[in-house]
């Protein structure tokens, strides 16, 4: 356990990597800053090559960024950034297994609490509870197949509606999965492809 803090920077490609349907010209792009941060956890193995790991984090951040339907878009399919101070509660837990030689699974859940948010009553679009599932296999320690799955559960939205009404509504789950190569022509050199949200619902 311990106690940190960190500043990140929310860049243009880190926003519409989590959300692709950002509007092209964003007004600001801002650092959110992790005033203090209280983690702890425990790890240890359940068998033979199967390990855990159980973690807890809590922590105050100013400047997180979130979600808003562009309402100034002719069809509002586009969305805008707004920033808010945060209290945030996470809970990990996290099985990794080597199921045979060159076969390796993962398995995860997160829980994701926001409170006290100064700008906003939920946290828009980012989801309370997450699962996934991982596996990764090399092949005559040269090729590299990789698979991910993740669902995620209890994403808030903010609708905005005619004459400044708005709807707050809970959306359904999402599944999200990845796949990758990976090529290792030399101890030094690596060729790799990459295709991410293959399923995505904003």
């Amino acid at each position: 356990g311990g106690i940190d803090g960190n500043t990140t920077f929310n860049s243009l490609e880190d926003l519409l990597y989590e959300n692709p349907y950002l509007k092209p010209n964003l007004d600001t792009l801002k650092f959110t800053r992790t005033q203090i941060s209280i983690f702890g956890g425990i790890k240890g193995n359940l068998v033979k090559k199967m390990n855990y790991h159980i973690s807890t984090r809590y922590s105050y951040s100013k400047d997180l960024p979130l979600f808003m339907i562009d309402t100034n878009a002719f069809l509002r399919n586009q969305f805008d950034v707004i920033y808010t101070n945060v209290n945030i509660l996470n809970v990990c837990a996290n099985i990794t297994w080597q199921v045979i030689d060159h076969l390796y699974l993962n398995f995860d859940a997160n829980y994701w609490g926001y409170y006290n948010l100064s700008n906003a009553t939920h946290a828009w679009y980012k989801p309370t509870w997450q699962g996934g599932f991982g596996g990764k296999y090399y092949y005559k320690n040269k090729y590299i197949f990789d698979l991910n799955f993740k669902l995620e559960f209890d994403k808030w939205a903010f609708i905005p509606l005619a004459n400044n009404n708005y709807v707050i509504t809970k959306m359904r789950p999402i599944l999200n999965f990845d796949a990758g190569f990976e090529y290792l022509i030399s101890p030094q050199f690596a060729a790799f492809a990459q295709i991410n949200n293959i399923a995505s619902q904003y």
